[in-house]
């Protein structure tokens, strides 16, 4: 019984360990100051020269009567010289179905082209790429 108390007692610990993990990433709405400003100039520029694209390679149309969303949230990891280092998919959606490795790549492949401001370096934080509509 004193075996099993303690196993409980480990596996708690690791859990307590990864819920704190989770929680210390922002969110890139949670971003402040001049880092937000960055970011969302990142993010406008983004929509606006690869969202369309995107979904028009991928033959994919947003309407109220079947595909109310397209987007992938995903935590982005930028190092100490405005890079790209590595990103990590939390969740999609496109229509009713998640996305494919091959769009999932597609979607992230315009920020390993950037060089990122001063304001991001060495930074972590989850964005949503795309979007949804309110219908």
């Amino acid at each position: 019984m004193k075996y099993c108390f303690i196993f409980f007692l480990l596996l708690w610990s690791i859990y307590l360990n990864a819920q704190e993990t989770k929680d210390t990433i922002p969110r890139s709405y949670e971003l402040k100051g001049d880092q937000y400003k960055t970011w969302r100039v990142i993010e406008q520029e983004w929509f606006t020269k690869e969202f369309g694209k995107i979904l028009k390679e991928n033959k994919l149309k947003m309407n109220c009567s079947g595909c109310e969303s397209i987007f992938m949230n995903t935590v982005i990891t930028i190092d100490s010289i405005g890079k790209l280092k590595e990103y990590k998919v939390v969740n999609s959606r496109k229509c009713a179905t998640t996305f494919s490795k091959k769009l999932e790549e597609r979607f992230i492949k315009w920020f390993f082209t950037l060089n990122f401001p001063k304001e991001l370096y060495n930074s972590k934080f989850e964005v949503r790429l795309g979007t949804g509509l309110k219908c």
